[in-house]
């Protein structure tokens, strides 16, 4: 069904019972790391520097995921998660603030309440599992299947489409939903399977 494995509850729970062999660990950096680079770059960190704290947020993740209490029911991860790369930002903008000897202004990150913060990490996180959903689904289509989609997604009206592609305009609905219908079902199974 999908090339992607998901972070299942398994996979964390390993991890935070101090079993952080490289296979975990990989499967884990796979599943979040582009979701931790969103998020940093959620908070206004340019490309260079948010690539650094995404290394940097994966090792504090390293080092604190041993004391993370997995009770899905009262924390989710990504909320969990979502604090510690904050806190290496705001850790980062510090340092350079010293460095420099000047005032950059920390991200609003820093005066997030904790539903501010579950709300950014929700958002994000749904970005993510869009993203991901979407890269796995494409290769189940043709190149002209997809085409039509990324047309629609790009705003184009079904008319256009059918002039761009020379494919009947019946034909543009029946792909567009069959790929809708797709990545819907992708989306719920990367939900149902990731923390």
């Amino acid at each position: 069904m999908t090339d992607f494995q998901p972070t299942r509850v398994t996979l964390l729970q390993r991890l935070c019972n101090d079993e952080k062999d490289d296979l975990s660990w990989e499967e884990f950096t796979d599943a979040y790391k582009r979701y931790i680079y969103l998020l940093i770059r959620g908070m206004h960190i340019d490309h260079h520097d948010a690539e650094d704290l995404t290394q940097t947020s994966l090792l504090g993740v390293w080092e604190k995921i041993s004391s993370f209490d997995y009770s899905p029911e009262e924390c989710k991860f990504r909320t969990w998660l979502y604090r510690i790369v904050r806190n290496k930002v705001i850790d980062h903008i510090r340092k350079a603030n010293t460095k420099k000897n000047k005032k950059v202004e920390i991200p609003d990150a820093e005066t997030h309440s904790d539903p501010e913060i579950y709300n950014i990490a929700e958002k994000e996180w749904r970005a993510h599992i869009s993203d991901r959903a979407y890269s796995n689904i494409k290769g189940n289509f043709s190149e002209k299947v997809m085409q039509c989609f990324d047309l629609s997604l790009e705003g184009k009206s079904t008319a256009e489409i059918a002039a761009t592609t020379g494919i009947a305009e019946a034909t543009i609905y029946v792909y567009k939903q069959r790929v809708k219908d797709a990545l819907c079902h992708e989306i719920r199974v990367l939900n149902d399977k990731w923390s």
